[in-house]
């Protein structure tokens, strides 16, 4: 059914073959940022932007969606039409504020902002959940009930390859990167309520990959799981068939991060996100 609309910022990285599927379904683009040239998210992949950031010798910044670029996709929605907002944890960006302050200013119409408390894979999971609830005909608020609750069951670890990006966007102090260079650490890093916390912290990649696995198996049943990685096909290919190996009846997938992800972690990103069933 058309008559509940789907929304979420592109750090959902939607596949074109499922926007392309449901007209109803709609991405509020972010911004990368690098000296004086800006870009839509989606009108840039990583290669491009690790490339444009040497050759500048500049350092990515992002930002969230304008006030604006949020009403111009509410707008898809004619006047009585449900609108649901799902965007990247509010503990890592205020993109989930600045749809709420977006909403506010559409009075009158029924608009619900779910902060998924993760981003990528976890949000698509989202919104493919609320798909198929609008073509069952549920409600847009019992909707966005629900994909609250599916967000509060997802979990998200990200292992970043170096700590120069975390470093150089303010996620992480000069000594922290100090030490952490000079020791060659891999911080695994999880969303915790929203905001970025260190699970833990190894000295080689496998080491940090094992620990990752580790909370994987800790949760049980599980609806689906989701490897991530910017820039790292072989590996993350690797991780791939080795959790389908370990988790045969459980669906997975394997996609790639987008720019604004990736230019606060850095190339050679490896992540999970899954969610335990309910």
């Amino acid at each position: 059914m058309l008559n509940i609309h789907i929304a979420l910022d592109s750090t959902a990285g939607v596949a074109p073959e499922l926007l392309a599927a449901h007209p109803n379904l709609h991405v509020v683009p972010l911004k990368v940022i690098l000296g004086e040239t800006e870009w839509n998210e989606p009108d840039l992949t990583n290669a491009e932007l690790f490339r444009s950031a040497k050759e500048k010798g500049v350092h990515p910044r992002t930002s969230q969606p304008a006030t604006g670029d949020f009403a111009r996709v509410f707008a898809l929605a004619a006047g009585d039409q449900p609108i649901i907002m799902i965007t990247l944890s509010g503990g890592v960006s205020g993109t989930a504020n600045g749809a709420r302050v977006a909403a506010k200013e559409c009075k009158g119409r029924e608009i619900y902002v779910v902060d998924s408390g993760t981003t990528a894979i976890g949000m698509v999971k989202l919104a493919e959940a609320a798909l198929n609830m609008a073509a069952e005909g549920q409600t847009a608020s019992t909707i966005a009930e629900r994909l609250q609750l599916m967000a509060n069951a997802t979990r998200t670890l990200f292992i970043p390859d170096s700590l120069e990006y975390l470093y150089k966007g303010g996620r992480i102090g000069g000594a922290a990167a100090l030490v952490g260079s000079i020791l060659q650490l891999k911080p695994i890093l999880k969303l915790n309520e929203g905001k970025v916390q260190v699970l833990d912290k190894v000295r080689t990649r496998p080491r940090a990959i094992a620990r990752m696995l580790e909370e994987l198996d800790k949760c049980g049943s599980l609806e689906y799981i989701g490897v991530l990685h910017g820039e790292a096909p072989g590996i993350a290919g690797e991780m791939y068939h080795t959790v389908c190996q370990r988790y045969p009846g459980v669906p997975v997938s394997l996609s790639v991060i987008g720019p604004v992800l990736s230019a606060h972690l850095g190339p050679g990103v490896l992540g999970l996100i899954f969610q335990s069933k309910s």
